[in-house]
């Protein structure tokens, strides 16, 4: 194996942190070795291009590991090894990427690092960009109106194959991945003082805030080109269609395929990267979180309300295998952070049904107290912690696990 790292560029791109760590390798010593590859060999600096892309096979390269504090030593040393132009160029590769695998949060720091740098040439493609995606359509009260619901869950197409559902999620993803470029765009072009921009104010009405919440995402995310605006997730956005002479489908829709579908829980070569990618498109997951099999993010509505509320996931955070995250009051996971694991069962309820005196039991289906699930930097929910996490029983009190805790949101202002 160190024979092939010290002669071909490409093996050594694609190995991966673990696979550092058995051949006795450290980052620092493959970096040099990547270098004097470089030095070689022109064409090295093509696939180290392609690897700051997330591109098969170098998606969890080596290179995309922590540096120190700085997040991604694949950004550092882009700027080690590249010409101010070179530089400049792959930048704006990143952030203009149709690519649903690089993930938010990489993208953003290349996008404040090219507008310090100056966008150049880049500025024309920026701007194009910028002005030509519209925003994404967003569900209508009237048509929730018109769509069939059984009472509770309200009822829509699934494609029957699995190619077909592959289909519907790379649909989605590269719906979401055109908003990201547009948002990251305007960002550079018009300067960091358009951090408001996210999705159109009319598809945040009603969202579920919380300036704590929001201080946790600003401080864990850790740069100047996010807003925690863009981690309010618009749940009712419309992103693809089942089929052509279907209504399209809801970001929350697709969200319950993925978790109701059983070839997103397993751990397949084809499979698994079009899921990863809806994630990190359609979630804005950050770099290196790993959501489990069997796990995954759902959101289901409550009679015809489906409030915007946030989910960040920060980088080396983890949802373990069969843990699901409900996300309707929101849930905040910082850097490292890690939930149960397994195949245990764990639900990280992040609202709590109300009843009233003498209604009925659906009652307390359609009203509901949010409350936003916040694990702090390294914290852990065990596996021990099996079952039902309440998280609205603890916005008023301290919770049983270290780092992990509770907040209340308000909904436009108003207490909820």
């Amino acid at each position: 194996m160190t024979a092939i790292v010290l002669n071909d560029y490409r093996e050594l791109l694609r190995l991966t942190p673990d696979m550092l760590t058995t051949i006795g390798m450290e980052p620092e010593t493959a970096k040099q070795i990547f270098i004097e590859l470089l030095r070689r060999d022109t064409e090295a600096g093509d696939e180290f291009a392609r690897a700051c892309q997330f591109e098969s096979p170098y998606g969890e390269s080596w290179i995309h590991q922590a540096r120190g504090d700085r997040p991604y030593l694949s950004l550092d040393l882009a700027h080690e090894i590249f010409e101010p132009d070179r530089l400049r160029s792959l930048l704006a590769d990143v952030v203009l990427s149709a690519s649903a695998m690089i993930p938010y949060d990489y993208r953003a720091f290349a996008a404040e690092q090219l507008a310090e740098l100056g966008p150049g040439e880049c500025l024309a493609d920026l701007q194009r960009v910028a002005e030509e995606t519209q925003p994404l359509p967003v569900r209508s009260l009237s048509t929730k109106l018109r769509t069939r619901s059984d009472g509770i869950d309200h009822l829509f197409e699934i494609p029957q194959s699995v190619d077909g559902r592959l289909r519907l999620l790379m649909d989605a993803s590269a719906a979401k991945t055109r908003e990201t470029r547009a948002l990251l765009a305007r960002r550079i072009v018009q300067g960091a003082g358009t951090l408001s921009m996210g999705p159109a104010a009319d598809a945040l009405r009603g969202a579920l805030v919380a300036p704590d919440a929001e201080k946790l995402i600003v401080k864990d995310v850790g740069t100047s080109f996010v807003s925690p605006a863009d981690y309010l997730i618009v749940w009712d956005q419309e992103l693809a269609a089942s089929a052509p002479t279907s209504d399209p489908l809801t970001l929350a829709e697709i969200l319950r395929i993925c978790l109701m579908s059983p070839e997103f829980k397993l751990p397949d070569l084809r499979v698994r990267p079009v899921l990863l990618g809806f994630y990190r498109s359609a979630l804005r997951i950050s770099g290196r979180s790993i959501i489990g099999l069997s796990g995954g993010v759902f959101y289901v509505e409550h009679g015809a309300d489906a409030s915007p509320s946030y989910f960040y996931m920060g980088r080396d955070a983890v949802i373990g295998k069969g843990c699901t995250i409900d996300g309707v009051g929101g849930a905040i996971l910082q850097q490292g952070s890690f939930l149960g694991g397994g195949f245990m069962p764990i639900l990280i309820h992040t609202h709590k049904h109300i009843r009233n005196a003498g209604e009925p039991g659906v009652a307390e289906r359609k009203r509901v107290q949010p409350a936003v699930f916040v694990a702090m930097a390294g914290a852990r929910l065990p596996m021990t912690a099996i079952g039902i996490f309440e998280t609205a029983d603890f916005t008023r009190s301290e919770t049983p696990y270290e780092g992990i805790l509770a907040i209340a949101p308000t909904k436009q202002g108003v207490e909820t």
